[in-house]
């Protein structure tokens, strides 16, 4: 059983700014159960032997798996202080091309997924001191993203939902936050071949001169989870050094 230590769970944790945000909050002093779908040794090269951390297999789609994963992470704490919702998945593909398949999956992962860890880690947030819940999201949900409709459209749903949550489940003092990303080099962008130059291009575009990186975001979620911020309640953050600001 784990003591005196607040209690985080974090989907899509194998990589990424899953990965960023887990270890971020595990040096600061949390317990973290950080969940990945298929690769384990990639997930375990970066917290196997660490006494902070606790992996679990999730496919945020399926009930039985979630309610597992929760099973476990009653028994391990007891409850939980910080639930991230980072699972995700992306198709770079245009409407007329888009197969349903595909389509399905982005919303199931994506608008799907966080519902169903929503639902379900509610008996252990209400059991937690100043609970909260942080939803990774997109300003995709405000913009129009003719490569990528189906992300497009997902994240204006879990944006909306996010909203939704922060009203309904205020009456159990559950706190819920979006928090937006800025580009942020991570292997998610692998498969659309963007190599050294076009990340320093991006950099350059954007006004800060850099892109965002994982603690950036781990440093935001720290913040939201602290006694600092618990007043603040459905708040939509940006860490993307005001790139969204350039299409105003």
């Amino acid at each position: 059983m784990v003591n005196g230590k607040r209690v985080a769970l974090i989907t899509g944790a194998s990589r990424g700014i899953g990965a960023g945000v887990a270890k971020y909050l595990a040096e600061k002093g949390y317990f973290v159960h950080a969940t990945y779908l298929k690769d384990k040794n990639l997930i375990e090269k970066q917290f196997k032997g660490n006494p902070n951390v606790a992996m679990h297999k999730l496919d945020v789609r399926d009930e039985d798996d979630i309610k597992s994963v929760l099973v476990s992470v009653k028994k391990t704490s007891d409850r939980l202080h910080l639930l991230v919702n980072n699972a995700s998945v992306d198709y770079k593909i245009p409407i007329e091309e888009m197969d349903l398949e595909k389509w399905n999956e982005t919303f199931d992962v994506r608008v799907k997924g966080t519902f169903l860890m929503t639902k379900y880690s509610l008996p252990l947030l209400k059991l937690a001191k100043r609970p909260t819940i942080i939803n990774i999201t997109s300003s995709w949900a405000h913009e129009t993203q003719p490569s990528f409709p189906a992300a497009a459209a997902a994240e204006a749903a879990k944006m909306n939902f996010t909203k939704t949550c922060a009203v309904a489940l205020a009456k159990y003092g559950i706190r819920t936050h979006s928090v937006n990303p800025g580009v942020t080099r991570t292997p998610l962008w692998d498969p659309w071949g963007v190599d050294d130059k076009g990340w320093e291009e991006m950099a350059k575009s954007n006004p800060l001169g850099r892109n965002c990186t994982p603690e950036d975001i781990a440093k935001i979620i720290y913040y939201l989870d602290s006694e600092e911020a618990a007043y603040l309640n459905g708040e939509e953050i940006y860490i993307n050094g005001g790139n969204h600001l350039k299409s105003l």
